[in-house]
């Protein structure tokens, strides 16, 4: 994913992610140019995974959805997004 230039839409619902899955999906997401689309939903992520996306969408300027629904994301990491 942070080498990829193909991929436009990412479908990960109900995958089991957790939070460190979406630290390493924003670690991608921070070099990613091509998604436009990324679907996170019941993947239990938190507020770490929220903080950890949060900081990606700093420097990602491709992607224009990001579904988080279903994800247990607190007040603190909803400020972060």
């Amino acid at each position: 994913l942070a080498t990829n230039t193909s991929l436009h839409e990412l479908w990960l619902i109900c995958n089991s992610i957790g939070a460190e899955g979406a630290i390493a999906i924003g670690r991608a997401l921070a070099t990613n140019t091509s998604l436009q689309k990324l679907d996170l939903g019941y993947n239990n992520i938190g507020n770490e995974g929220a903080k950890a996306l949060a900081t990606a969408l700093g420097t990602n300027t491709s992607l224009q959805e990001l579904d988080l629904r279903r994800n247990k994301i607190g007040a603190e990491g909803a400020i972060a997004i």
